[in-house]
């Protein structure tokens, strides 16, 4: 590779350095195919004796390019081909045209170039820049060709994936190329006009390049775009529970009146869901040394005959009681009798027996004084404890 090439070759890439602001966010692209070579037919005049000196067009060499994106429109390329062998003719009016060499070069070029349709199938594409052409003077004839600069100006398209993918390319270019073309001092070649002068002058080339590639493009390829999912419905908060109506309650035991079975309750009592006292004292009396229930008791047995139907979940326990007079084993069973007195009753007006049980526990639990006769009269007594959790 000349001097000349790997000086292009660096200026591309330090171009390409200083102008991408990112070379993760860029895509490449790398093509390789044939071009074919059009120089322009303009001749030179070799001396006074109607001599010419021209080009002719030259066939299909192998060519390649790299492309850098450095952005969805902008990109810079470094276009290069294999040796171009263009014949080179000497034409006199009079003999006619005989080839007297050949000429070598390579025109290597940097373009910046400008993509339209970037998201497309079909990407067409213009740009310019500056061209190198390397001439290859080790020939049979004296005459030789300077290398040069000029300018280069271009086109094509891309035709083929659009964001990573192969590609097929077609395009065309023109390279300002004027060389000057001299004759070795010294030479006996007859060119030279009477003066002696060896300056053959400035030569207008202008080589126009078409080629067809074939190419692939690296890139990332964009996310496609992901739909926002729905809001997922918020459910409104639960109404507030409204606040309780307060209710009725004429015995304040915590159960409305019409709910409660048992009104009236005492001040204080523990009752159910009903309303009903969970143990309570009955209003049944007993004369002295008597099991026999009093008259006045019935209506006291009877509210418990209803409750016992109204509450059909309730159990419970019958106890009896004495006063002090007499022995405690007397006592004793005087108040087991007592108890089965009143449980017999509520027996006997259709209550299960099994929901309930009678014990006596004898003068051991007094309420009253048994130094009075009132307070005696208060202990003869029978109790109903309720034995089930009331609910």
């Amino acid at each position: 590779m000349s001097r000349s090439m790997r000086s292009l070759i660096a200026a591309t890439l330090a171009t390409a350095a200083v102008a991408a602001p990112s070379v993760a966010s860029a895509d490449w692209i790398v093509r390789a195919g044939g071009a074919w070579l059009e120089p322009e037919q303009s001749d030179v005049d070799v001396g006074t004796n109607g001599n010419r000196l021209r080009i002719d067009d030259d066939g299909a060499v192998v060519a390649a390019d790299v492309t850098w994106l450095f952005t969805d429109h902008l990109g810079v390329e470094l276009w290069a081909s294999d040796t171009f062998n263009s014949g080179l003719f000497l034409e006199n009016r009079a003999a006619g045209q005989r080839g007297v060499d050949s000429v070598d070069f390579q025109a290597p070029t940097l373009s910046l170039q400008w993509h339209f349709n970037p998201d497309g199938i079909l990407r067409p594409y213009i740009g310019g820049g500056v061209a190198y052409t390397m001439v290859d003077n080790e020939a049979r004839s004296p005459i030789y060709i300077d290398d040069g600069t000029g300018w280069t100006v271009g086109g094509g398209v891309d035709i083929g994936e659009r964001y990573r993918g192969f590609l097929v390319n077609v395009y065309a270019k023109y390279i300002d190329f004027s060389p000057e073309a001299k004759v070795t001092p010294g030479s006996t070649v007859p060119v030279a006009d009477a003066d002696g002068d060896v300056r053959l002058g400035n030569w207008d080339i202008n080589p126009m390049i078409y080629g067809v590639n074939i190419g692939y493009r690296f890139g990332q390829v964009p996310a496609e775009p992901v739909a926002e999912a729905e809001p997922v419905p918020v459910a409104p908060p639960p109404a507030p529970e409204p606040e309780p109506v307060a209710c009725a309650d004429g015995d304040n035991d915590g159960v409305c009146d019409e709910a409660d079975k048992c009104p009236n309750t005492p001040a204080g009592a523990k009752v159910d869901k009903f309303g009903c006292p969970l143990e309570q004292t009955l209003k049944v009396l007993f004369d002295f040394d008597s099991s026999e229930l009093r008259p006045e008791s019935l209506t006291e047995l009877e509210r418990v005959v209803t409750f016992m139907n109204d509450v059909p979940f309730a159990t419970a326990l019958v106890e009896g009681h004495t006063d002090s007079v007499g022995t405690e084993e007397y006592n004793q069973a005087l108040s087991d009798r007592r108890a089965k007195a009143v449980f017999d009753y509520l027996s006997s007006r259709g209550i299960d027996p099994a929901r309930l049980k009678s014990i006596g526990h004898g003068e051991l639990k007094p309420i009253a004084d048994n130094a009075t006769a009132e307070g005696r009269q208060l202990n003869r007594r029978v109790m109903l404890i309720r034995t089930d959790s009331g609910m």
